[in-house]
């Protein structure tokens, strides 16, 4: 059965659905608990900021349908890139840095909650309304700018380690 591009197109407005549409079953489902995921994260613990992943991940679920859809070579229902290094679920459970990364996420998200949900609430009742939302915006830009250099550095290290590695090649 060939696939409708136009129907594709039209499922992929689910971000998931889509890639269900044409037998892509585990893309389609790790689209889905992405993208729901992120809504529920967002509106239940008060982290409205998460939103802005929501755009990204709609629109990465319909151009990567259109793409697949467009493509000649046949589809395979593999992982998507980002849950790639999880083939089974030991690999992901067993995997020491993959716990890590999620711990240190579950431990970020639980402080933002912490803070937005109870601290500035609390805040409230003895500071101006406008000095809260000040506090906050700095609070968050400053923990941007802190993530931000964090990823720079341990990059700017791999890139180093790749480095010395390819000299000792060379020796």
């Amino acid at each position: 059965m060939k696939n409708s591009k136009s129907m594709a197109t039209f499922f992929a407005m689910l971000p998931g659905a889509g890639h269900m549409y044409l037998g892509l079953t585990r893309q389609g489902i790790e689209l889905m608990m992405l993208f729901f995921f992120t809504i529920f994260l967002s509106s239940s613990i008060g982290l409205e900021f998460l939103g802005v992943f929501l755009p990204i991940i709609w629109f990465y679920s319909i151009f990567d349908v259109r793409s697949k859809v467009m493509s000649e070579e046949p589809l395979v229902d593999s992982n998507l890139k980002i849950f790639s290094s999880m083939q089974h679920k030991e690999d992901f459970w067993g995997n020491r840095s993959m716990e890590k990364y999620i711990g240190y996420f579950l431990i970020i998200v639980g402080i933002l909650a912490l803070i937005n949900n109870i601290l500035l609430p609390l805040a409230s009742s003895y500071i101006d309304y406008s000095v809260i939302r000040y506090i906050k915006c700095v609070g968050m830009s400053v923990f941007f700018i802190v993530l931000g250099l964090f990823l720079l550095r341990k990059k700017k290290v791999l890139y180093l380690k790749a480095g010395e590695e390819k000299c000792k090649e060379e020796e």
